[in-house]
């Protein structure tokens, strides 16, 4: 068993830490289901030939199978063997594949693969929510023979046929296919999805409305007539993603994660992690970590992503559905100017920090820059306030800087200017990590006898959060 962690472990630390990608089989083809099995698993399957991800590599078998006809036509399905045929669903102790519509099933062991059903290709619940409940294979809605479905089948296993499963609706369901769901212990949250309209049957267009189905006491609810109009994304053609116990999608490659049970819909930016997904795969969730199929110029390559960050950048949480609740005028108004404060405080804190970034600035005893800072001498200290206020000053200036407590020699007074822009301009150039000096020279043209120190960078004298916060 530790073996086995220390594994895993090592596995998912060498994928965090060094991105790699695992190019997939070349004879794979552009036709096969990727999917993980109830041991979280990665396959590649091409027809009865399965790839297993392990220990870094492919690892490839061919699965026993039935010759029979009425076997080898799901196994060997000549219309599109993938994702999109087949939808891939764990129990407890078995992985399943479920032809899209609904009839055939395919059972996938470490060595062989069987049809498992006494049906025949269905094509009724095209594009239907798939789930497993207690270890029972479930379908919801769908599309087939030119009309929406409003219903659960389940694939019953003694007879090994879809049977309707009957529920005590409290209103009508409104057919759909394509729809958002999530699956959680005992209740199947459905939303939104697509339907033609009543009004005219040639429009496919989304369903606004969300209800559950409760397992427990086979009770459909209605959760909400229409959805909130701020949610990212209203249905989808692939089943999603379990992440951090809520449902993810991908939506215009960012990931939309749903959260039935607290109402709530998050949409995180993922800066293009998924931008060269290959389309029509799906994502595959893992422990810590999301899988999926990406195309690179060596070919097709399997890629992991940590959660963590896939979701670091949320971007908005809005609400499903709007839960009305009267509410006092002046907690309205406080609650209002509560919120406004709060934006304006993190508005100002994020522009404070752009700020810090952004220039070079300076106080009695520090030089920042990016928000990096180094220790300055009293004397750079009163220099560097020069070139805040005027840009410029003088070797007279500096002079008087110099030799403040002493007095010098003009000779030795050179050396010690030149030797205090050297000093400032590597104290500058050690922070900034650039080549380009802070302090450049030229002579003075109302008096050749005096030279002009000048700044190459604007400098600004630091302001404190609190003075920057109510600055206008």
């Amino acid at each position: 068993m530790f073996k086995c962690a220390a594994t895993v472990t090592a596995f998912f630390l060498s994928v965090f830490t060094f991105s790699q990608e695992y190019i997939l089989p070349n004879e794979i083809g552009e036709d096969f289901v990727f999917f993980k099995d109830n041991e979280s698993k990665i396959h590649i399957l091409k027809n009865n030939i399965d790839y297993v991800f392990e220990n870094f590599e492919w690892r490839k078998n061919i699965l026993d199978h039935n010759q029979s006809y009425r076997d080898s036509s799901v196994i060997f399905y000549t219309k599109r063997f993938d994702n999109l045929s087949f939808k891939a669903i764990n129990t407890d102790t078995r992985t399943f594949l479920v032809l899209n519509g609904g009839g055939p099933v395919l059972q996938v062991e470490k060595d062989k693969i069987f049809r498992i059903d006494n049906s025949v290709e269905q094509k009724n619940q095209i594009g239907a929510s798939v789930f497993q409940h207690n270890n029972q294979l479930h379908m919801h809605g769908g599309y087939g023979f030119w009309t929406y479905k409003d219903y659960t089948t389940h694939f019953d296993s003694s007879t090994k046929q879809w049977d309707l499963c009957l529920f005590e609706p409290s209103f009508k369901i409104n057919p759909r296919w394509k729809a958002i769901f999530h699956k959680t212990k005992n209740n199947l949250f459905v939303l939104g999805g697509r339907a033609t309209l009543i009004e005219n049957q040639r429009i496919d267009a989304v369903i606004n409305d969300a209800f559950k189905i409760d397992f427990t006491t086979k009770k459909v609810e209605l959760l909400t007539s229409e959805l909130n109009p701020e949610i990212p994304l209203k249905s989808s053609s692939f089943e999603g993603f379990n992440i951090n116990s809520q449902k993810g999608y991908l939506y215009r490659s960012n990931i939309v994660a749903f959260d039935f049970e607290n109402n709530t819909v998050t949409e995180y930016e993922t800066k293009n992690i998924f931008a060269k997904k290959l389309s029509n795969s799906p994502v595959i969730s893992l422990k810590d970590s999301l899988a999926f199929i990406k195309k690179t110029p060596l070919g097709k390559a399997l890629e992991f992503v940590s959660i963590e960050k896939a979701i670091k950048n949320p971007l908005k949480t809005v609400l499903i559905f709007n839960e009305a609740e009267p509410e006092d005028s002046f907690k309205s108004i406080f609650e209002i100017i509560f919120a406004t404060l709060i934006v304006f405080f993190l508005f100002k804190l994020f522009g404070y920090k752009d700020y810090i970034k952004k220039l070079t600035l300076h106080d009695g005893q520090w030089l920042y820059y990016s928000g990096k800072k180094t220790l300055i001498t009293p004397e750079q200290s009163k220099i560097i306030s020069l070139l805040e206020t005027n840009g410029e000053f003088s070797s007279v200036e500096l002079n008087n800087i110099l030799s403040k407590d002493k007095k010098f020699a003009k000779s030795h007074l050179t050396f010690l200017r030149q030797q205090f822009v050297e000093r400032l301009n590597k104290v500058y150039q050690n922070l900034t990590e650039t080549k380009t000096p802070l302090l450049s020279s030229k002579k003075n043209p109302s008096d050749k006898r005096q030279i002009i120190y000048f700044a190459t960078k604007k400098i600004f004298k630091k302001e404190s959060f609190f003075e920057y916060m109510f600055k206008l």
